[in-house]
């Protein structure tokens, strides 16, 4: 997983200009159940930043803490596809941009690079974020917005 994540962090330091770091996150594996829990509560704190999936039943799929430094998959979660792979580039970008202090106006304002560097990611592949997610240019846009 170390490798993984500086290979990662490589090239979305050349490729999105952040700022690169090898203090790498730690990575959890926990189960939907906990996911979910995870995320309700931060709903209300504002303070993780999730990869949400499929608009009309939201699936949480992955979660950054700032606080612990931490990503969280789901259970399962092997990195042996484009889609996979790009749920933890997502997820450091957040890391990035935590480490780096990198400011925003709201924890939406954060996902808008973490959307571009995960469609990016996926065009390596041939793949996209509306064929993998089910996220189309307009909810990737809202997600994205403060409110």
């Amino acid at each position: 997983m170390e490798a993984l994540l500086t290979a990662i962090v490589l090239w979305l330091s050349t490729t999105f200009n952040l700022p690169a770091t090898f203090e790498n996150p730690r990575v959890e594996f926990i189960s939907a159940t906990k996911m979910t829990a995870l995320y309700s509560k931060s709903i209300g704190q504002h303070e993780q930043v999730a990869m949400v999936t499929n608009q009309s039943q939201p699936d949480v799929v992955s979660l950054y803490d700032h606080h612990a430094k931490t990503i969280y998959l789901l259970d399962g979660w092997n990195g042996k596809t484009p889609a996979e792979l790009s749920i933890l580039v997502h997820e450091m970008v957040h890391h990035l941009q935590t480490v780096g202090g990198l400011k925003f106006a709201c924890p939406q304002e954060r996902e808008e690079l973490a959307y571009k560097a995960q469609e990016r990611w996926l065009e390596l592949f041939k793949h996209n974020l509306e064929q993998d997610f089910q996220l189309d240019p307009f909810s990737i846009l809202v997600k994205s917005k403060c409110l």
